[in-house]
C-alpha cells in the first residue's frame, strides 16, 4: 500500500513537471496592432507595430489621448545603432535621440515565474478556444515588475502589464498579428539623414513613449 501511495505521488510530480510550460520566444518577425494604456488611465493609445528580432529594431505608429490632448507618434527604434527616430511624415520633420536601453526580445524571460494556463473562449469544441499562459517577474535594468501573457502554441504576445516607479502601471495589448515584415519601414526617411543626435540621459523605450506623447 505504501508503495502504491509513493508511486502515485511520484507520478503526479512527474506529470506536473512535464506539463508545466517553459519560457519561449516569439517568432523573430512580427507585425500587428497594439494598444497601450497608462498614467492611471490618462494615457490611452492604439496603433501598429513592427518587430524585427533578428536586426533588433522596432517601429511603432501610434495615436491616442494623453491628459485630454490628442497625439500621434511614429517611432523607429534601432537598438544596434542605439538611436530612436521620432518621425513626422506629414511635416517631413524628424528628431533623433540616443536609445540607452538594450534590446529586449519578444519572449518570456528565462527567469519568469509561470502562473497559469487558461483557455480564451471554450475548449468544448475544436478550434473554439485559445490556450494562453501567464508569467510574472522583474526586470532589473528598467526596474520594472511585469505580468506577461503569451499564446501557448506559437508564443505570440497577448498582453503585458508593466509596473515602473517612474511611469506607474502600463498595459500593452497585442492583436491582429502576422508573421511577416516590411523591411523598408526600418529605413529612416531621407529628411532624417542630417538630423543631429539629441542627448537625453536615460532615454529608453518607456521614456520615448512618454516624451513623444
Amino acid at each position: 500500500m505504501k508503495l502504491l501511495v509513493l508511486l502515485s505521488i511520484c507520478s503526479c510530480l512527474a506529470l506536473n513537471a512535464w506539463t508545466e510550460p517553459t519560457p519561449c520566444a516569439s517568432p523573430p518577425l512580427l507585425v500587428g496592432s497594439i494598444a497601450i494604456t497608462g498614467k492611471e488611465g490618462t494615457f490611452t493609445s492604439a496603433g501598429q507595430y513592427e518587430y524585427d528580432g533578428v536586426r533588433e529594431q522596432i517601429r511603432i505608429r501610434d495615436f491616442g489621448i494623453y491628459d485630454n490632448k490628442v497625439f500621434s507618434v511614429d517611432l523607429l527604434m534601432l537598438f544596434k545603432e542605439g538611436v530612436v527616430y521620432e518621425i513626422d511624415t506629414a511635416r517631413s520633420t524628424c528628431k533623433k535621440f540616443a536609445l540607452k536601453s538594450s534590446f529586449h526580445p519578444m519572449r518570456i524571460p528565462t527567469n519568469a515565474k509561470f502562473l497559469s494556463e487558461i483557455v480564451l473562449g471554450t475548449s468544448s469544441l475544436p478550434d473554439m478556444g485559445l490556450p494562453i499562459t501567464t508569467w510574472e517577474g522583474e526586470d532589473t535594468e528598467i526596474e520594472a515588475k511585469y505580468v506577461l501573457t503569451f499564446t501557448a502554441n506559437a508564443c505570440l504576445p497577448v498582453s503585458a502589464v508593466i509596473q515602473t516607479k517612474e511611469f506607474g502601471s502600463i498595459t500593452i495589448s497585442f492583436y491582429n498579428q502576422l508573421l511577416t515584415l516590411h523591411p523598408t519601414d526600418f529605413v529612416p526617411p531621407s529628411f532624417c539623414e542630417a538630423v543631429p543626435l539629441e542627448k537625453l540621459p536615460g532615454t529608453d523605450f518607456f521614456s520615448v513613449l512618454n516624451s513623444a506623447a
